[in-house]
Order: structure tokens, then sequence, then C-alpha cells
């Protein structure tokens, strides 16, 4: 009977307790986690009286980690370090946990400031990184200029405060003019962060001491959102919700339906029991039989993301299913040099799991073929290889790791670190462009061990003029006129990312007409001329230039500059023959006249 009365009495004392301080108030208190993004782009090369702005930044951190609370978990990361140009540059460097204050000075004092601002992206990562979604997460921004990377930081700030259990975003400027600080202290301000101007090292340090102060506050104990509810069922049936990501945005394109039987028939098949195509999420299937099936749901616009999940039906019921897509959105960004202006020409994207499999090929997820620079694509979330290449010329490519996050908008840039050429044929070092076709080809200056060139790029039937991508670096180029093989040229060019440079080459030929008789008179039979160089080498041989076979009086053709010996005789009465010396002239235009006599 005591026990029994102590029970109850403890029981009561808990209710009186639970109504004075509140459900959250009884829960010992989470772990406290924290995330520093610091900048790291090229910007934090500036200098405020003379000192970069990056060392005052690594100054600044060394102090706050001087008053950091032990009991609060500490992580670091940092974007603009790595590569120029990139909007996916952007790493944790200190994971989240005890704080290690040598361990993290160590990485900061080793970021080198090189690329562009993708604060947004950053601090979406670092709020995933806290799980921002199952407990309270604060990350702390410094950043010295605004966002580069077509996101924005206002909206970025309502969503993670919508997602969020208790997440919060402070945020310093650091030497941020107030034109450019709206971003920034919108994202503060949206999260119920503080926005904390600073001008100098003082004022860093300053700012940074209120943030933790901020911190160590024990913040206000929010309860639990409630689960959304789902719109309510008008009529009886299956109804279908589609959403972007877990909690996120109801997906508002068109989508295909299809409901198989649970079970495959001997053919590994199973029976399509239901479908539609071009629905929108909320259509409802009807008077489908009570069992369990799997429903594949597929985006209409965006064939490659799939799901297929199981459902149990109840007949006559009204019910609900909602299928996480679990997807986000990816913007390409693609320039010739880091940081350059968009390519104007179209691209190609092929996106493949990381791991190979036991063949050494990697699964493709996704194929898009002819697309501009700054098209927007869904993919499914996770880490990814991508690689692009310029649909025209196809020798050009860019691969690299690509991270969607679940209902994110990410913006990623690639430089392809090509330049372009022009390249202009002229017969003579004056002004002699040449109208004929030419052929190109760009082959590495080095040799591989079998003493051949790699070839980079090709051209075929190109006129002068003709405008040409290439790779970056130093390349042997082969010019050929298209019609007259013999004619050749050849010249190394440097190509840098980003430029465009004409180059001229010059084939140092004259054009010529052979008019051919036969004892004096004109023939209309067919003739066969040899081009031979005039001068023999140590064994007394002359060097073939061209050789012209079956062909008609009056021909013409290119020739290098130069003396040469022809030989011709009639095609089909071949003792009827002669030969004579000429000479040919750079860029000059030339008849020989040959008399072929029976010998």
């Amino acid at each position: 009977m005591y026990f029994a009365r102590l029970h109850c009495i403890l029981w009561l004392f808990v209710f009186v307790l639970a109504i004075t301080l509140g459900p959250g108030r009884l829960l010992a208190d989470e772990q406290s986690k924290v995330m520093l993004v610091l900048d790291a782009s090229g910007s934090m090369w500036g200098q405020i009286k003379g000192t970069a702005k990056i060392v005052i930044a690594r100054r600044a951190v060394k102090d706050l980690l001087s008053t950091w609370d032990k009991n609060i978990h500490l992580g670091l990361s940092a974007y603009g370090h790595r590569k120029k140009g990139d909007c996916n540059d952007i790493q944790t460097i200190y994971p989240v946990g005890p704080t290690r204050p040598d361990a993290i000075l160590k990485v900061v004092n080793s970021l080198n400031p090189k690329g562009k601002t993708p604060l947004s992206e950053a601090v979406r990562r670092a709020a995933h990184e806290l799980k921002f979604t199952e407990s309270k997460a604060t990350v702390i921004l410094v950043s010295d200029g605004e966002e580069t990377c077509q996101a924005d930081p206002c909206a970025l700030g309502t969503e993670l405060e919508r997602q969020g259990i208790n997440f919060t975003a402070h945020v310093v400027g650091f030497d941020v003019s107030k034109k450019k600080q709206k971003g920034l202290r919108c994202l503060a301000k949206n999260t119920g962060g503080l926005f904390l101007s600073a001008r100098n090292a003082g004022e860093l340090n300053s700012a940074l001491a209120k943030v933790v102060t901020a911190v160590k506050v024990q913040p206000k104990k929010v309860a639990a959102k409630p689960a959304l509810k789902p719109k309510p069922v008008a009529q009886s049936g299956l109804r279908i919700d589609i959403v972007v990501s877990e909690g996120g945005a109801a997906w508002k394109g068109e989508i295909g339906l299809k409901i198989f039987s649970e079970k495959a028939g001997l053919d590994g098949k199973r029976k399509v029991i239901a479908k539609t195509w071009r629905a929108k999420s909320g259509y409802i299937f009807k008077n489908l039989p009570k069992n369990t099936y799997l429903l594949e749901v597929v985006l209409a616009d965006h064939p490659h993301i799939k799901r297929t999940v199981s459902v149990k039906v109840q007949q006559g019921k009204a019910q609900v299913v909602t299928v996480n897509m679990d997807i986000g959105q990816v913007r390409f960004d693609a320039s010739m040099v880091d940081e350059g202006k968009p390519i104007k020409g179209e691209l190609g994207w092929k996106i493949f799991s990381p791991k190979k499999d036991l063949s050494g090929k990697r699964k493709k997820i996704a194929d898009f073929w002819r697309t501009k620079s700054g098209d927007v694509f869904w993919l499914p979330a996770g880490t990814w290889r991508i690689v692009g290449v310029i649909a025209d010329a196809s020798y050009l490519t860019v691969s690299g790791e690509l991270i969607v996050e679940p209902g994110g908008q990410g913006a990623h840039a690639f430089s392809f670190n090509a330049g372009t050429v022009r390249f202009d044929a002229s017969l003579a070092s004056e002004p002699a462009i040449y109208k004929g076709e030419v052929g190109w080809k760009v082959f590495s200056t080095k040799k591989d061990f079998s003493g051949k060139r790699k070839k980079a790029a090709d051209f075929w039937r190109a006129k002068s003029g003709g405008i040409f991508l290439l790779p970056a670096g130093t390349w042997l180029v082969d010019g050929v006129l298209a019609d007259h093989a013999h004619v050749k040229t050849n010249m190394k060019i440097v190509v840098a990312a980003g430029s465009e440079v004409a180059h001229e080459f010059n084939f140092k030929a004259g054009k010529v007409r052979f008019d051919v008789t036969a004892d004096g008179k004109a023939t209309p039979a067919e003739v066969g001329l040899t081009v031979w160089g005039l001068e023999k080498d140590l064994s007394g041989k002359r060097e073939k230039i061209a050789d012209f076979w079956r062909i008609k009086s009056g021909y013409l053709t290119f020739l290098p500059a130069g003396k040469y010996l022809l030989s011709g005789k009639l095609a089909d009465q071949q003792k009827v023959k002669g030969e004579l010396t000429f000479e040919i002239g750079a860029g000059k235009e030339k008849a020989v006249v040959m008399d072929l006599t029976h010998q």
C-alpha cells in the first residue's frame, strides 16, 4: 500500500513539473553543435591596412577558439579554397565534434583562397551535416562578400528555418559594403540569428565574441513541428502525393504512374494493374482491389528519375500515399576558363555513379545532350560523377564530383580550360588567301616511346578563317590543301585558356595549269604527269612531289614554290612522252606547256 501511494505521488510530481516547465525542460539538454563556415574565396587575399583578410580571419578564429565552450561541439567548413570558378568547392575540413583548437588552426592556416563564394550552398551543407531536421543546430558564417553562385541566401534562410527543429545562422559580414549586405542580413534574420558587420580586425574579433556569447545562451525550446497532414481525400481511392524531399515541397510537374502486381509471373514480369501518364501529384486511382502492389513513379519530363514503393490497398477506403522522390536541382555553368564568360555553344552532360562495377564501368544515372550553359536539371540526391563535353568539340571534356542535396538548389561551375583559335590559310607571305578547303590536324609537341605524337583534334575540309576550340597548351598543327595533298605546312602554336587568337599558315605555293600537246597538236587524250624535285639527292635520285594520272590538258593544281622537273606521257600510248623543267613562285599563277612526242 505504501509503495502504491509513493508511486502515485511520484507521477503527480512529474505531471505538475511538466505543466510548470513544459515538455522541453523535462529532457536533458541535447549536445549543442555548431558549424563555422569560413569564406576562403579569392577576395580574401584583399588587404585591410596592409594585412590580407585571410590572415586577419585566421587570427580571429584563433581568438574565438581560446574562449570556446568545450561543452559545445564545433565543426569547420570552408569554400573557395581549392579551385577557381567552382561553385561546388565546399569542404568540411574539421567534422563536428569535441573542439581541438590546435587541429582546427592547422587546417585554417593551410587555406589558400582562390575561388568563388557559394555561401548559400555551404550553409545548406553545414545544416545537413548538423542534422538540423533532427536537433537544434547553429551555423556561424564569416563571409567577405555576397553570393556569387546564383543562389538566394534569403530564400535559403526561410527554407532552413521551416525545415529545422531549432536552426540558427549567425552571419558576420567581413569588409562587406552595405549594398552587398542584403542577402547576408536576410539569411540571419530569417533564421533568428545575428548579423554583424566587421570592417577591420578589431571589429571582426568583437563580432565573433558576440556570436560566441549568443551560442552559449541556452536557445529557446521549440515544440516539435507536427507532421504535415495530408490534404483530405474527397473520395475513396488511392491518392498519390509526390514530394521533392522528406518534408519538402510538392512536385508541381507531370508524372507517370504504374501499379504492378506484387509478385512476378513465371516470365519474371509483373502484371500492370493500372497506369496513367502526365498526371499531377494528387492523382487518385479508383476501384483497386484489396491487395499489396508495387507503385512506380516517374517524372514525365525527367525520365531518369524513378521511384518504386510498396502500397497496401484497402478497398472502398480513402488512402493517401506520399512518395518522396528525394531529388534536388542543379545548374551547370560552363566556361572556357575559370570565372570566364559562359560558353555559347551546346553542351553534353553525363552523370554516373561514383563507384565502378567489377567490369570497371560506372552506372549511368542521367544524360543531357545539347544543353546550354546555365541550364537547370533535376537529379537524385547523392554524390555522383559528372562528365561534360562541348557538343561540337567532343575532344574537349571536363569531369568532377557532384553532390546533390535533397530539395536543394546547387550551382556548379565547370571550366573546360580551352581557347578559341582561327586558322587563316594563305599561299604567300603577302595576302593571298586560299579559297579552297583545308585539313588541319593538331598534335602534341612531344612524341611517345613509339615515336608518335598524340592527336588532339582533326578538322577536315575547313575554309580559311575557320574557328575552332582547342585545349590550353602547346600544339603542333599540320595543315594540308584538301584537294592537293602534296601541299602541306605546319606550325607550333600556344593556346591559353579563355584566349581568342588568329594564326596564319603560309603554304608557300603557287597555282599551275598543265597544257599538254602531242607532236605539237592539241590532244584530247588522257595523260599522266609526275612532278619531281629538280635537285638530286646523294644517291642520284629525285624526290617525287606529285603524281597526276589520267588527267586532261588544262588540269589545274597547286604546288609548293620551287623549281621542278616535269615528266609526262599519254596514258594509253606511253611511248609518247616528254619532260621539261619549270619554276613556280609562292602566290603566283603559271601555265606550263608540255609537248609529248613519240620516242
